[in-house]
């Protein structure tokens, strides 16, 4: 690996590297609008999917490999918005580069916990839909995401220069390393940061994208096999919500 040199070395020392510039990249605002788009094409029908194919709530599963799968989604889920809370109790947009905490081990910890959050919800839904929605949405993460870190490499290497460089060099892009790289003074977690990063925005998502998959596997799928609402509904408030009735 090669040394830093000693003014990056120094910019570390005195603590967070602040942003001094804007980033002006070629196309950077039309790239990140049409992966945008991407996005919304790719991602929210592979969510529906994966919510309308809770077919049988987890214990309803006839094996228990199966219900030991839909509660690894579950608790994956939890993981991934535990990394995202993590992530933005850490984060100064635009303002400077963050090193600490989660960016000491992953150079994205915000996607590593949208990762973690997507893969759970697809291991949520009914076996063995699950595993196929679970490929589909790993090759789309790829490529949408692939695209996506590579325009903020672009801006972050723009402002920070050899300072960004130098993480780059020591922390992996995406799937964390076990130690975290630590140089000079660095931030610490601030809960304030973490809700003026809007963080209460992916728990609310997270559970709307529950409720929905509790609703199609408590009541729509049950109506739909010729349950009466009524009769859908107490058997939901009475463990059918989890598959013990």
């Amino acid at each position: 690996m090669n040394q830093p040199d000693s003014n990056v070395e120094a910019a570390f020392a005195q603590g967070p590297v602040k942003a001094t510039r804007k980033a002006h990249i070629p196309d950077g605002k039309r790239r990140e609008k049409r992966l945008e788009r991407l996005r919304l094409q790719g991602f929210y029908p592979i969510y529906a999917a994966a919510c309308f194919l809770a077919l049988t709530a987890p214990l309803a599963e006839p094996h228990p490999a199966w219900i030991a799968l839909r509660f690894i989604g579950l608790g994956l889920m939890v993981l991934g918005l535990l990394m995202r809370i993590w992530s933005f109790g850490y984060l100064l947009k635009r303002e400077e580069l963050a090193t600490a905490g989660p960016y000491g081990r992953t150079r994205n910890p915000l996607y590593v916990g949208t990762w973690l959050i997507g893969c759970g919800l697809m291991l949520n839904a009914a076996a063995p839909y699950n595993l196929a929605l679970l490929a589909a949405y790993n090759v789309l993460f790829y490529f949408i995401y692939r695209a996506q870190i590579g325009i903020e490499e672009e801006m972050l290497r723009d402002i920070f220069k050899a300072a960004f460089d130098e993480y780059c060099r020591n922390v992996p892009r995406f799937f964390p390393r076990v130690s975290a790289w630590k140089v000079g003074d660095v931030s610490t977690f601030s809960l304030g940061r973490a809700l003026k990063n809007k963080t209460l925005q992916p728990i609310a998502g997270l559970l709307l994208l529950l409720a929905l998959q509790m609703t199609s596997w408590g009541l729509l799928w049950p109506m739909l096999r010729g349950a009466s609402f009524e009769a859908a509904w107490q058997a939901f408030m009475a463990g059918g919500w989890i598959g013990l009735k």
